[in-house]
């Protein structure tokens, strides 16, 4: 929870993290002292992996972390069998939709009002990566 509240102007609930843990795949990335450098929170429904909250403690970003934190969880959720990958982004974060679409995800569309925000609600972006061709 200090992570996400550092992170994020509008975190996630310690309720929203109790139902994902319930309900999906969930990792932690760490150094070799074992110290939590972030997280991503993932719902899984056959061979798609749906991205809900990925997020790098805010004094280690900038520094590849997120990079490499998804270049190992693409080669898990590969070994699984898995073969897509979704999420929503703020359409005003631009850092992060900077970086999936150099991970290689595509824009897909916009979810209207999706996320709360200072004035209202704000779009997200729907991004999608396709793992393998099959």
């Amino acid at each position: 929870m200090k992570i996400e509240k550092s992170a994020y102007q509008f975190p996630w609930s310690q309720k929203g993290f109790e139902n994902s843990l319930d309900q999906g795949l969930n990792y932690l990335f760490c150094d070799v002292d074992d110290q939590v450098l972030g997280y991503c929170c993932l719902l899984t429904v056959l061979d798609e992996a749906h991205l809900l909250n990925f997020c790098i403690r805010s004094e280690c970003q900038g520094q590849g972390l997120a990079k490499l934190a998804f270049s190992e969880l693409k080669k898990h959720l590969l070994d699984a069998n898995f073969q897509l990958i979704l999420l929503e982004v703020r359409e005003s974060n631009l850092r992060a939709r900077k970086l999936y679409q150099q991970l290689g995800f595509n824009e897909d569309g916009v979810r209207k009002n999706y996320y709360a925000a200072e004035d209202g609600k704000e779009d997200a972006i729907l991004m999608s990566l396709l793992l393998s061709s099959r």
